[in-house]
């Protein structure tokens, strides 16, 4: 194994299940598939463009850009995709599951298409914010905006759009007399609310 493959996974292990719980959130809406998907080319580009990183202290901040970016990308693939299904190709490689297919609770499910209605954007504005703890300048940075108001207002809109769709899915349930009560208070403050819902997708500092 060459020292930059030494080197790099030295620094990528503490960050693993940080990224696959970012690549997860970020692609709610769809597939497993699809979140192993942006993780494993962001893994390979990561890979790949190592060398150029020139201050490993900035390999957490540089490598979620590349996540981000590569989720970005892959918002056309995964639209033509509903039309073009691609048939198994068994030379890729597989790589693990980023979650339990079969693992789902209420939160999860409301949370999981409150996101989803997000724009993509927004979507990782909020997830690198209340999750992944960047602060605002370096999100400003992965996402390559021009001020922190751009970022500022981003987040303002994703907290509003997370409560107003959060609300909906509650009255929805309260007016179709759900056969279960579904647990969690989703119309509360939203900065506690946010970090209720994403309480078991929440990376552990």
């Amino acid at each position: 194994m060459s020292k930059d493959i030494r080197e790099f996974t030295g620094l990528l292990e503490p960050l693993y299940n940080d990224a696959v719980k970012y690549s997860k959130a970020l692609c709610a809406g769809w597939s497993p598939d699809d979140a192993e998907d942006v993780l494993q080319q962001s893994l390979l580009l990561a890979m790949e463009n190592f060398g150029s990183l020139r201050d490993t202290s900035k390999f957490r901040s540089w490598f979620f850009k590349i996540i981000t970016t590569t989720f970005y990308t892959s918002i056309r693939k995964h639209f033509w995709k509903k039309f073009l299904p691609l048939d198994d190709n068994p030379n890729v490689a597989s790589m693990p599951e980023v979650y339990d297919r079969t693992e789902s609770n209420d939160n999860k499910l409301i949370l999981s298409k409150a996101l989803a209605r997000l724009n993509s954007k927004e979507r990782a504005a909020i997830l690198l914010f209340e999750i992944a703890d960047f602060s605002i300048e370096e999100i400003r940075i992965i996402q390559q905006e021009k001020s922190l108001s751009a970022v500022k207002s981003r987040l303002s809109r994703a907290r509003a759009k997370l409560k107003k769709y959060i609300i909906q899915q509650e009255n929805f349930l309260t007016q179709n007399e759900a056969s279960r009560e579904y647990p969690g208070d989703f119309t509360g403050d939203i900065e506690n609310e946010t970090l209720k819902l994403i309480s078991e997708i929440r990376i552990e500092r």
